[in-house]
């Protein structure tokens, strides 16, 4: 039984996130509704993702992988006709053959997100949906030096959502967090984890904008850390500035062949 990775870009302010539901538009759905038209016969099953995003939280390169009874043998014709086929806002980019034991969550060694921010005194027309507006003044620097006590395996439980994680384990591994400053206006933190708990990227980067603005004088990231509860830590940021990037897998090369276009 072929066992087929797909890429997946699509804008979240069209969609009520990943996971399919009753009578409500999901990237999900629209996909495996796009699947079930094109294969016809050659049923596929439902479709297994890197990472299961929230209402509004928008993907640039979502990995995501089903298996059928044949294999699809034209790769093109396929792209086409299921793009053809999905709802507005979502786009499947790429396609490639992976094991049979490939499973795009469960296989996933790391994930990547940035969180996008507008930086300005004065409103976008065009940043809504689309990136967080921040008009009050921060200090980027301090921020910057923050991040290198989110770095490692820790207990995050103080920066994700506390009635998801009643008897859940909050230890993850962050490798690697950056601020990117792209121009005067445009701000972003990239963030890549061996996992990410609910609404962990969006607590994170709420809680670096308020440390930047001054919010506390004599806390820290890591502190906050430290006392292990979401009441001590920043807002939560909206989906609208949440991309997903992209998704690592250590023992399968194919995925690195699924990555090889250009993302935006």
């Amino acid at each position: 039984m072929p066992n087929y990775a797909l890429l997946v870009e699509y804008d979240g302010t069209h969609f009520y996130g990943w996971q399919k539901q009753k009578d409500i538009p999901t990237v999900q759905s629209s996909i495996e509704s796009a699947l079930s038209i094109i294969l016809r016969k050659n049923p596929a099953s439902r479709l297994s993702v890197a990472g299961r995003t929230d209402t509004g939280v928008h993907a640039l390169g979502m990995v995501c992988n089903f298996k059928t009874e044949f294999p699809i043998p034209n790769f093109h014709k396929f792209l086409v006709s299921v793009n053809a086929l999905t709802k507005r806002g979502v786009s499947v980019k790429n396609i490639v053959e992976v094991p049979i034991d490939f499973h795009s969550r469960f296989s996933c060694t790391g994930r990547e997100y940035i969180y996008k921010i507008y930086y300005s005194k004065y409103e976008s027309s065009f940043v809504e949906g689309r990136a967080y507006w921040e008009k009050h003044p921060v200090d980027w620097d301090f921020v910057e030096n923050q991040l290198t006590n989110l770095i490692g395996e820790k207990d995050f439980r103080s920066l994700t959502k506390a009635k998801s994680m009643a008897g859940k384990r909050s230890i993850r591994k962050i490798f690697d967090i950056r601020l990117e400053r792209l121009t005067s206006d445009w701000i972003q933190v990239r963030i890549r984890a061996n996992g990410f708990m609910h609404n962990m990227v969006r607590i994170t980067v709420g809680t670096l904008l308020d440390i930047g603005k001054g919010r506390w004088k004599s806390r820290s990231i890591g502190s906050i850390l430290e006392e292990k509860n979401r009441s001590t830590a920043g807002i939560t940021l909206p989906p609208d500035g949440l991309y997903f990037v992209r998704a690592y897998y250590e023992d399968y090369p194919e995925i690195h062949e699924l990555y090889k276009i250009t993302l935006p």
